[in-house]
């Protein structure tokens, strides 16, 4: 049975000591939607490893697709490895930045042909998925609220704005929502060796929305030089941010195209920096299924 996404929240984030004196005093931030993310913003900077489950829900061919997954990941170099609990029961991934030639591991937990090694960008591993798992975790979202908090005049309150303390899955947590002032599709060029990844991380926009809006894209390894094809000026039209309390580090996130709701995501059981031994990351960890 699928999860609801009003599912309780574990009500206490491990935050390592270390980590927490070098941040302000919560109770000092002022509730606006600039300074909460100034904060969170300071946070997502001295993040180095994560540990945490997400909820994912994600607009595919005009239906909703579900999927909850547990990650650790650390992030110089980036090493990542995931276990689905829905839709596929025991999907694993692993990835190790440097090594096995640039693939991931995948473990369908499947009968036969189980275990692949696959491009993390490709379309395999790519299929009915909005995010690489280059972008796994709290930290790509917060980087995104950064290029907007820079690219829109933070006081705007046509742009941001904070709608004070509610509930998201069963958490207190304070609401900022942005609206982009002029959300739509603009001409790009395609250039030399550019891939749907690399745009997405430039200018902090979803590749897989681009993908969807222009047919010429066949795939996400068919981009060549010189095509012409459209991308959204911001990420979403709209977006709300759940920054938990007491610590500011997202509960949730919710993104809107012009259709209405286009992806949400839930993070739960976060833990900030957790120390990762050699085996987290190890194909031969007896406790993932990859051999």
């Amino acid at each position: 049975m699928r999860e609801s996404f009003q599912i309780t929240f574990r009500k206490t984030f491990l935050l390592l000591p270390i980590f927490a004196i070098s941040l302000l005093s919560f109770s000092d931030v002022r509730h606006t939607a600039g300074g909460l993310l100034q904060e969170s913003f300071t946070i997502n900077r001295q993040i180095k490893t994560i540990r945490l489950t997400m909820l994912m829900k994600e607009k595919v061919n005009e239906d909703y697709i579900f999927k909850k997954a547990d990650f650790k990941i650390a992030y110089n170099p980036f090493q990542l490895y995931l276990k689905q609990g829905y839709p596929n029961k025991g999907l694993e991934i692993l990835y190790n930045e440097g090594e096995n030639e640039g693939k991931a591991i995948v473990n369908r937990n499947a009968l036969a042909f189980s275990v692949l090694h696959l491009d993390p960008t490709g379309n395999i591993i790519r299929r009915n998925h909005h995010h690489s798992i280059f972008k796994a975790g709290i930290s790509y979202m917060l980087e995104v609220f950064e290029h907007l908090y820079t690219k829109y005049e933070p006081t705007s309150e046509n742009v941001w704005k904070y709608e004070g303390l509610v509930k998201y899955a069963d958490i207190i947590c304070h609401k900022i929502t942005f609206k982009s002032p002029d959300f739509k599709f603009i001409p790009y060029l395609i250039q030399e060796g550019e891939t749907l990844e690399e745009i997405s991380r430039k200018y902090y926009i979803s590749d897989y929305m681009i993908y969807e809006k222009n047919p010429s894209i066949k795939s996400f390894e068919s981009l060549k030089p010189g095509m012409n094809i459209s991308i959204p000026t911001d990420y979403g039209k709209k977006i709300i941010l759940y920054i938990h309390k007491q610590n500011l580090l997202p509960v949730g996130v919710k993104i809107f195209d012009e259709e209405g709701l286009y992806e949400e995501y839930t993070y739960l059981n976060v833990q900030v920096n957790p120390q990762y031994s050699p085996l987290d990351f190890d194909v031969n960890n007896p406790s993932y299924g990859f051999n």
